[in-house]
């Protein structure tokens, strides 16, 4: 039942960025000033590698690590589109934490994305990816990352890469076994990987127009809130 409600959504989401023309997105998101809930959804946007230096002993290794090229630093194009996503949902009527690297501990809220970006020695390298955590205790988590990931795609126009990371599935800020600085069992955990920032193609997208990237993800929060996983 819940997978033929999110190909659903993603199908009439697919309609709407047809109508709006290929080169960009549609509108902006629809307010929820309306809605019958009675608290709005509270979504955490973690921009990866963003203040890694203030990393606790626990999670040193997050100091010296992320990609970067020609002098951009990784967490800089994840923090900007972050905020971008941020601005809408919050216009929309969600309430919206962007964190930096270090998650509160046993951080709580309806849903949390890491943003980053990656990276490769080799500039032919192109293509997004999302993961959610093999620690999911919600349920929600692989079907929320199917999600993110046909919405992204439909924004951005950059090509889904099919295989994930171990460290994408075994995310620090998922692991609340191991690490007082990470999220909630009862939070639903997603992580996806933007674009290569070594790629001149997905540049295009997350570093010369972060808004699609930020549409793509604060659309995908919006239809996660219109289904039943909710």
């Amino acid at each position: 039942m819940q997978g033929k409600t999110l190909k659903a959504m993603a199908a009439g989401l697919c309609l709407i960025f047809a109508t709006a023309g290929a080169a960009r997105p549609g509108p902006i998101l629809e307010s929820r000033a309306g809605s019958d809930e009675a608290l709005p959804l509270r979504v955490a946007l973690q921009a990866g590698h963003w203040r890694a230096d203030e990393a606790p002993r626990e999670l040193s290794g997050l100091r010296r690590n992320g990609t970067s090229w020609q002098g951009m630093h990784e967490w800089e194009v994840n923090l900007e589109i972050a905020q971008r996503a941020a601005v809408l949902l919050e216009e929309a009527g969600y309430q919206v934490d962007v964190l930096p690297a270090v998650v509160p501990r046993a951080y709580r809220a309806d849903l949390f994305i890491a943003i980053h970006a990656d990276g490769s020695d080799d500039a032919r390298a192109s293509g997004y990816r999302v993961a959610s955590s093999r620690r999911d205790r919600t349920g929600k988590a692989h079907e929320v990352a199917e999600l993110l990931g046909s919405v992204y795609g439909e924004a951005t126009g950059l090509r889904r890469l099919t295989t994930t990371t171990r460290r994408m599935r075994n995310y620090y800020a998922f692991n609340y076994r191991r690490y007082r600085h990470s999220i909630h069992p009862a939070t639903v955990g997603v992580i996806i990987e933007t674009g290569f920032l070594t790629s001149s193609r997905d540049r295009a997208v997350i570093v010369d127009d972060p808004g699609r990237a930020a549409l793509g993800i604060a659309r995908a929060v919006q239809a996660y809130s219109e289904t039943d996983l909710r």
